[in-house]
């Protein structure tokens, strides 16, 4: 009861709250991934919406939250909040994180043995997304400040993963040094 008036009074005191910053009392640490369907976390795909894994079916991450949920090391629970938000406002820099959190969802080895290489395969299918449906979307830094393309990331985590680049991109060095890809 005491909790239940603290956090009525939070509510109170501050107008509003960031729904996602408390899944009803649902530990987001320790997930594992179960692909729901074929194509979920790929755009147009919003089958994440449906998914019984994602504490995020029914209540969108804030804009906060997810930055939160991103810096954790809790990459499943980062997947289902990017995928939910590529969802039901695509861009790309949803499915660039969806990409990035399948990523180290391998790497890391955060889904069954025998999903992993789906799971690979999700990425890199994540990242062609970006440089297909949004290759002039871009991402901040920390201060919100300085943005950065999101289309080297997304290429050069295709090849990472051992992917082949489609549809013509390229990586070339920009006068100053940096990999940049590009689309001639």
């Amino acid at each position: 009861m005491k909790m239940w008036l603290l956090l009525a009074a939070a509510v109170g005191i501050s107008g509003c709250y960031d729904p996602a910053s408390y899944v009803y009392g649902e530990s987001l640490e320790g997930l594992t991934l179960q692909l729901h369907s074929p194509n979920v976390g790929i755009h147009p795909d919003n089958s994440v919406l449906e998914d019984p894994n994602n504490p995020f079916a029914h209540a969108t991450p804030g804009v906060e939250t997810k930055w939160k949920i991103q810096s954790s090391s809790a990459h499943v629970a980062a997947f289902y909040s990017w995928a939910t938000l590529l969802a039901r406002e695509p861009g790309g820099e949803a499915q660039f994180y969806v990409g990035t959190n399948l990523l180290a969802i391998y790497q890391n080895g955060e889904a069954r043995q025998e999903d992993l290489p789906r799971v690979r395969e999700q990425a890199i299918r994540a990242y062609q997304s970006v440089l297909d449906n949004f290759p002039e979307s871009v991402t901040y830094d920390a201060t919100g400040t300085f943005a950065y393309d999101l289309v080297t990331p997304a290429y050069k985590g295709i090849v990472e993963m051992g992917g082949m680049v489609q549809g013509g991109w390229v990586l070339m060095k920009t006068s100053n040094g940096q990999d940049r890809a590009v689309k001639p």
